[in-house]
């Protein structure tokens, strides 16, 4: 007949307790209670039939069979221990998502708590600095990118469209009055965002101008969209940037608006995958979560 094995819960709360030498401190490494630790403990003696701990005045002191038993035991909870971890780790894929910084903090890391658990298996990596997020580039197994949707050599698959809105702070409002007009944001001090595909170029080009007279307006120029919101909190000047990414700060109040006109803009949201890894399975289960996420 084959011997009935103590649980490995028994066997846990026996090691920590001959490791630490106290019940008390067992507990709080097992996230259990003083009395289930004891229980635990006179269960598996109950069930070896040997003593392993002598208690003298509230104090357990090991017996040499237990002090034996638990050097045994320790080296087989660390062995389960490491084997656990392999499988887990053999099973596991990962995938380096590259994504535009505005992007991901504003609308893909909220919804990255639902993708955990649907795919607990797939641990993702974002990729988010500017320089290594071109889709062909050895950083990055897929990407969300904004433009035009003209990467060579990629399998590329439209997301989402973005609107723009001009805002500004309070006081900055007061002093330049609301935008009846795209030409009339000329009125304020600009806070521009550069880059290729730049969100105040968009708005400003709607208004009129040219990119030489854009490009000789005063005004700080920043290619992240976190610093561009700051400056204008701070009441540097008027930002145009995309809705989504200023809902927090209308919300607060340290932003409003300065108009209601919107500008959608002539850029969209891409799936950008390079074709060698665009049929992985890692690629393509999260290709068809991130393509069934709420729009922004």
């Amino acid at each position: 007949m084959t011997t009935r094995l103590p649980s490995t819960r028994a066997l846990a709360c026996f090691h920590a307790v001959a490791s630490s030498g106290s019940v008390t401190r067992a507990s709080e490494q097992l996230n259990m209670t003083q009395g289930a630790v004891s229980r635990q403990l006179a269960s598996l003696e109950e069930q070896l039939g040997v003593r392993l701990f002598l208690r003298q005045r509230q104090r357990l002191q090991l017996t040499e069979a237990g002090r034996q038993y638990a050097q045994r035991v320790g080296d087989i909870l660390e062995r389960l221990q490491r084997a656990t971890e392999e499988l887990k780790s053999a099973g596991k894929r990962s995938l380096r998502v590259g994504v535009e910084p505005a992007l991901a903090s504003s609308w893909l890391i909220p919804h990255l708590e639902q993708f955990s658990r649907e795919h607990p298996l797939l641990d993702l990596q974002l990729i988010t600095d500017i320089d290594k997020l071109h889709p062909l580039s050895s950083h990055c197994d897929l990407a969300l990118l904004y433009g035009d949707g003209q990467w060579k050599g990629a399998t590329v698959r439209r997301l989402m469209g973005e609107t723009l809105v001009a805002v500004c702070s309070s006081a900055l409002l007061q002093r330049h009055g609301a935008l009846a007009d795209y030409a009339d944001a000329l009125r304020y001090p600009l806070v521009h965002h550069s880059g290729p595909w730049s969100s105040s170029g968009t708005w400003l080009q709607r208004a009129g101008c040219d990119p030489e007279q854009i490009a000789r307006l005063p005004g700080p120029r920043l290619e992240n969209f976190g610093l561009v919101l700051q400056c204008a909190i701070q009441g540097l000047g008027l930002a145009f940037l995309p809705t989504y990414f200023v809902l927090e700060a209308l919300a607060r109040g340290s932003l409003v608006e300065a108009s209601d006109l919107r500008l959608p803009s002539e850029q969209h949201y891409y799936l950008v995958l390079p074709r060698d890894s665009a049929g992985t399975p890692a690629a393509t289960a999260f290709s068809a979560w991130v393509e069934a996420l709420p729009q922004l």
